[in-house]
């Protein structure tokens, strides 16, 4: 049995895991009467009463607990602090990789040391996972433990001696001007010949390429706002689409500006779309009329369907082989050929900070090397 806190309408709330005698999860919410402001520290004294509480009323002791399901506690009372993408991930890597594993081993939560965990890690490296996916799976055992720690579960939290794997840089492909301009030449009358666009034009996300709404671009200032997304994730056991204003960081929300080649674009996008929905009567979707990217009839374009898609066109046509969201960083470079910033290019790609922007591109960035050997051929009098 595990236990946390969780806020409702700014009170504490008590939310109880348990299993009943057929191993089926149940979870119970229990108000502490406690509001947030100033008494968290009361309503941990709460919990942690609780919780003995109900050990001794002959539920499995904390000690007893299998580390595997213990994670997979602890993923479920995340649920309502994640966003939805982010959980998908966490089940994948919890339901592919890290429960069966420690599910096979046995291994009991008060039995985890930093050389199970390292084990852990050698296998799936062995696997042919990469270092940076490892890492990922770190990132859930290592907060599930932290949070074992916190419950007075455990004493300290073993990943705090574990080697994690090296992280390896991402050097991803690119496409240059010419590449670009021939993508959207073959791209045109695709299904997604929209999003193509939209990625390579201004470097968006694909969840924020998808997002893009009318009510977003104003043509009288000549912008468009990046504010709303849609993405892929798992409700109620079902992969959905689901469409939120919830950005991956508070830089991502960033405004970009329209030239008149643009204003232009999604002037013909918009008369396309009337048009359908006058061909198409009823059978037209109205529920998505604000969003730019919808099919034939209206439909929000799924965006694993813009992933597999993207890949036949580029195999049709010969084209260098990238990802779709390898357009964002086509962009990036392309901006940086141009002479722009990494500073600049960061608060285009809305990065939440400069460093990820410079770890990414400044390999690609010949402009300033050129300069720089110019300087001490000068400097040296060569």
């Amino acid at each position: 049995m595990t236990g946390s806190l969780q806020v409702k309408n700014d009170m504490f709330y008590m939310v109880i895991n348990t299993k009943n005698p057929a191993g089926k999860r149940k979870q119970k919410w229990i108000p502490t009467g406690l509001s947030t402001k100033g008494n968290k520290r009361k309503a941990e004294q709460q919990l942690n009463a609780l919780l003995t509480e109900y050990t001794n009323a002959g539920y499995v002791e904390p000690s007893k607990i299998l580390f595997c399901d213990f994670i997979s506690d602890w993923v479920e009372m995340s649920k309502p602090k994640l966003q939805a993408t982010t959980l998908m991930n966490y089940v994948h890597m919890l339901g592919k990789h890290i429960y069966p594993y420690f599910q096979a081993s046995g291994l009991q939560l008060k039995g985890v040391t930093p050389d199970s965990i390292q084990r852990y890690y050698s296998a799936k490296i062995a696997e042919g996972l990469s270092p940076n996916t490892v890492i990922k799976h770190h990132g859930i055992i290592r907060s599930a433990l932290q949070y074992a720690v916190k419950s007075r579960l455990i004493k300290e939290n073993p990943c705090n001696f574990v080697d994690r794997p090296k992280r390896k840089k991402y050097v991803g492909e690119f496409y240059n001007a010419d590449e670009i301009k021939q993508l959207l030449e073959v791209s045109k009358g695709t299904p997604i010949e929209v999003p193509i666009f939209i990625a390579a034009y201004f470097g968006l996300r694909r969840s924020e390429v998808l997002g893009l709404r009318w009510s977003a671009i104003d043509t009288s200032n000549k912008v468009l706002t990046v504010c709303h997304k849609v993405v892929r994730a798992i409700e109620d056991g079902r992969l959905v689409n689901i469409a939120t204003d919830d950005l991956k960081t508070e830089s991502s929300y960033r405004v970009l500006p329209l030239d008149e080649r643009l204003q232009e674009f999604f002037t013909t996008v918009k008369r396309r779309q009337k048009w359908n929905m006058q061909v198409c009567g009823n059978s037209y979707n109205t529920e998505y009329l604000d969003y730019v990217c919808v099919n034939d009839m209206g439909d929000l374009i799924n965006p694993d369907h813009v992933t597999g898609l993207f890949v036949k066109i580029i195999k049709r046509h010969s084209l260098k082989r990238i990802r779709f969201h390898d357009l964002r960083h086509s962009c990036a470079s392309l901006l940086l050929s141009l002479g722009y910033s990494m500073k600049e290019i960061q608060e285009w790609l809305g990065h939440s900070n400069y460093q990820t922007t410079a770890n990414l591109y400044s390999h690609v960035d010949p402009r300033n090397k050129k300069e720089m050997i110019r300087g001490l051929s000068n400097a040296l009098g060569g």
